[in-house]
């Protein structure tokens, strides 16, 4: 495995991280999206982790930082999502020009999944989506389900009184960051994606955090609330409520990375579009190669936010701190 430096548009100035695996023949691509306010190492390093395990098992991988995230500079004079969908069109044309044509996963956590997501409603390139928090619709059972949870804690009974104070306190702040941090896909743009993905006969893995509970709260919720025919059986949904939503205990980071390899592992011969796949080889010591590289246009319908590098307990909801020119890895 080796990794270099990648850049992306008219003027290069995009930058991004690629992992090469051992074996690239008809290796698929995973593009990781920046979240919130933070730097394409995200928080904890979850993006290196999961794009360094993802090129052990044969996937390229590339975390990217979107303009005015990181160590890219923003655009002037054009909206968010004008702005990511630019960023977009200039990536896809820089892997092609370097890895060929070839079949696309994204990741992205929080307002990344919001990207993944409106980006897999436009592009039929993109055939698998690994999300972390993304949005979801409620089910007929879900106020139903938040009653039932209440009345039968007896913890929550008797500080019912805190949790509703709580909660509003949490609504008010939600909807200031949201204003500033997410731009959600809208309901056409995930009627979309999901369509979209049942047709390619796409794939899609979904975690829901303890960020999730306010509009999530059953393991398969996301498929049925959905009502789309076939979606249920290419969609794997994961819900841990006690995991918090950065994935900052070492033990919930590891438990994520093993669901990310085995549905790699498992989806990868279906992705490469072969009917099976060799034994894999024994996971080797990683070994970084830094390089640099090549160029980058296209056009699509919006997009969201993420910014620079902070240190690794930052939220995903941080005040946009100065840019900085680190090459993190």
């Amino acid at each position: 495995m080796r990794e270099h430096v990648f850049r992306y548009g008219d003027t290069k100035y995009g930058l991004g991280m690629v992992t090469i695996p051992d074996d690239m023949e008809g290796a698929p691509v995973v593009v990781l999206f920046n979240a919130g306010l933070l730097h394409r190492a995200e928080p904890y390093r979850i993006n290196v982790l999961v794009s360094r395990h993802l090129a052990q098992i044969g996937y390229i991988t590339i975390r990217i930082d979107l303009s005015g995230k990181g160590d890219t500079p923003a655009r002037s004079q054009t909206s968010n999502r004008e702005s990511v969908a630019l960023d977009w069109a200039f990536i896809k044309k820089s892997l092609e020009h370097e890895f060929g044509k070839r079949k696309l996963v994204l990741f992205g956590l929080c307002s990344g999944a919001d990207n993944a997501i409106k980006i897999a409603a436009q592009d039929e390139d993109v055939l698998g989506l690994i999300l972390l928090d993304p949005i979801s619709r409620q089910d007929e059972s879900f106020k139903l389900r938040q009653i039932r949870g209440v009345i039968t804690s007896l913890y929550k009974l008797r500080n019912i009184h805190r949790m509703l104070r709580h909660r509003l306190m949490k609504r008010h702040q939600s909807t200031v960051f949201a204003s500033n941090l997410r731009d959600e896909p809208t309901r056409d743009d995930l009627n979309d994606c999901c369509q979209n993905l049942v047709k390619r006969q796409g794939r899609i893995l979904a975690f829901f955090s303890d960020f999730a509970t306010k509009y999530y709260n059953q393991q398969g919720q996301f498929g049925r609330s959905m009502r789309l025919e076939g979606l249920e059986h290419i969609c794997e949904e994961v819900y841990w409520p006690r995991v918090e939503h950065l994935y900052s205990v070492q033990v919930h980071r590891d438990r994520l990375m093993g669901r990310i390899v085995q549905w790699g592992k498992g989806n990868l011969p279906h992705f490469k579009g072969a009917a099976v796949i060799a034994d894999e080889k024994p996971n080797k010591p990683i070994q970084v190669r830094l390089l640099a590289d090549e160029n980058t246009s296209i056009a699509f319908r919006g997009l969201a936010v993420s910014e620079s590098p902070r240190s690794a307990g930052d939220s995903c909801m941080a005040s946009k701190p100065a840019l900085e020119a680190k090459a993190t890895l």
